[in-house]
């Protein structure tokens, strides 16, 4: 499934108004300039800019080192711990398959009644920030 789409937009000002499952230095080589980026901007004017978009309906904490007690914990990359509050975005940290995984896994956890989710820190690299931006606004709960 993965996230949404990328949206830019491209009247006066060209801008990046939503970061997606398109990298944005991807787009920028195929149009062969720099674009500005807009996520956050005073006035909505796309979808997903509001900042309590996609969120579980759960507390998100992210940048976690140390978990709470009974708090699902979101990684980004598979490790030899074997603990049932432990949910692996991707087998080997690949950003691609993490972003797929995303919200299936965000649904999961709350399916399996967590109360809280920790996240271990993403890359905020490439497609890391689409990741970074999508579990930044639905911490916003």
């Amino acid at each position: 499934m993965g996230v949404d789409s990328t949206i830019s937009e491209h009247r006066k000002n060209q801008k990046f108004l939503k970061l997606g499952g398109q990298e944005v230095g991807n787009i920028q080589k195929i149009m062969k300039k720099k674009i500005s980026i807009n996520i956050n901007p005073s006035k909505i004017s796309a979808p997903g800019q509001s900042r309590i978009h996609y969120s579980p309906g759960i507390p998100i904490r992210l940048n976690v080192k140390k978990i709470k007690k009974n708090e699902a914990f979101l990684l980004i990359k598979k490790r030899k711990i074997k603990k049932p509050n432990y949910y692996f975005l991707s087998k080997k940290g690949d950003l691609k398959e993490a972003v797929k995984n995303l919200y299936t896994i965000l649904r999961k956890i709350k399916k399996d009644n967590y109360k809280s989710i920790a996240v271990d820190k993403i890359p905020n690299k490439g497609i890391g920030k689409t990741i970074n931006d999508r579990l930044l606004r639905a911490s916003k709960f």
